[in-house]
C-alpha cells in the first residue's frame, strides 16, 4: 500500500555554495476519485492510493448520509470511482461543490450543517494527557510522512485502549474520512473515540468530527474561531498546538483527565 503511493523521481539539489547534485527523491502519488451513490455521481476528489472504500464510507458519515454500515447494501471499488449502494437513502449535509479540494476549509454550508445537526454530544468520559501526547507522537512517524513530507496524518483512538489505526492522505479531510470509514466498517462505536490529526482546525473539520459523532479532536496545528465555535455548539472537545508537551483546549476540557470539576 505504502509503495503504491510513493514514486522515485530524478531531481536536481542546489546549495547555497553554488554546487549543484544529481539524486532521487520520494514523491507522493494522487489519483483521482470519484464518489458514486445510489447511482449519482455525488463527489470526486483527489486521494493517496489506499484505503479508498473506507474514504467513501467514512466521507458519507461525515456528511449523515450514513450513520452506520448497517445503512449500506453494498460498496465497489473501481479504477477511479467508488460504487455506495445504501439500504437507507438520508438526505444529509449537502456539499457547496461536488468537486473536492485538498485545501478546501469551506466543502459545506454551514447553516446546511446546523440543520441537520444531531444533538450535542455529551461528556461521558476523560483521556489522560499522555494518552493524547502519544497519539499525537505517531503521527510525526507515519511512514508515507517520514519518505515524502507532503501527507496529512490521522490516527484514530478508543478510549478503552484496544483501537488504534493510523491512516495518511494528500488531504487532512481524506484521512479524516479514511479513519472514519475505517471505523464503520470495523463495527467501532465512535462515541468512544478521539482523532488525532496533523492539520489545521477549521469549522470544516470540526463538522466532521460533529457528524461522525467522535467527541475529542486534536491536532498539533491552529484552530480557528470557527472551528471553536462549531466545537462548542456541538460537544467537541477540541485541542490545537499540541506539542512540546502542552496543548491549547479550546472548548470541553473535562474530557482531559485531571481537569478539574467547577
Amino acid at each position: 500500500m505504502v509503495e503504491e503511493a510513493v514514486r522515485r523521481v530524478d531531481i536536481i539539489r542546489a546549495y547555497s555554495d553554488g554546487s549543484f547534485e544529481r539524486m532521487q527523491d520520494e514523491m507522493l502519488e494522487e489519483r483521482n476519485l470519484t464518489l458514486e451513490l445510489d447511482g449519482l455521481e455525488e463527489a470526486s476528489a483527489i486521494l493517496t492510493p489506499g484505503h479508498e472504500k473506507e474514504w467513501a464510507l467514512g466521507h458519507l458519515a461525515c456528511r449523515r448520509m450514513i450513520l452506520s454500515i448497517k445503512d449500506v447494501a453494498g460498496v465497489a471499488v473501481e479504477p477511479g470511482r467508488v460504487r455506495v449502494v445504501r439500504k437507507v437513502a438520508r438526505e444529509g449535509i449537502p456539499l457547496k461543490t461536488r468537486v473536492l479540494h485538498t485545501a478546501s476549509a469551506r466543502m459545506v454550508e454551514g447553516t446546511q450543517v446546523r440543520e441537520n445537526w444531531p444533538d450535542a454530544l455529551p461528556v461521558e468520559w476523560s483521556l489522560p494527557f499522555e494518552t493524547l501526547r502519544a497519539a499525537i507522537a505517531e503521527l510525526a512517524e507515519a511512514p508515507l510522512f517520514r519518505r515524502t513530507g507532503s501527507v496529512h496524518v490521522a490516527v484514530l483512538g478508543s478510549v478503552s485502549g484496544h483501537t488504534r489505526f493510523r491512516v495518511e492522505d494528500v488531504g487532512r479531510h481524506n484521512a479524516v474520512d479514511k479513519a472514519v470509514g475505517w471505523a464503520l466498517l470495523e463495527g467501532i462505536d465512535l462515541t468512544c473515540c478521539y482523532l488525532a490529526v496533523s492539520g489545521r482546525l477549521p469549522a470544516d473539520m470540526v463538522y466532521k468530527a460533529i457528524g461522525a459523532r467522535i467527541p475529542l479532536l486534536a491536532s498539533v496545528s491552529a484552530a480557528t474561531a470557527g472551528g471553536v465555535d462549531a466545537a462548542l455548539a456541538g460537544g467537541i472537545t477540541l485541542i490545537g498546538f499540541a506539542r512540546e508537551g502542552r496543548m491549547n483546549v479550546y472548548a470541553y476540557p473535562e474530557r482531559i483527565l485531571g481537569y478539574p470539576k467547577s
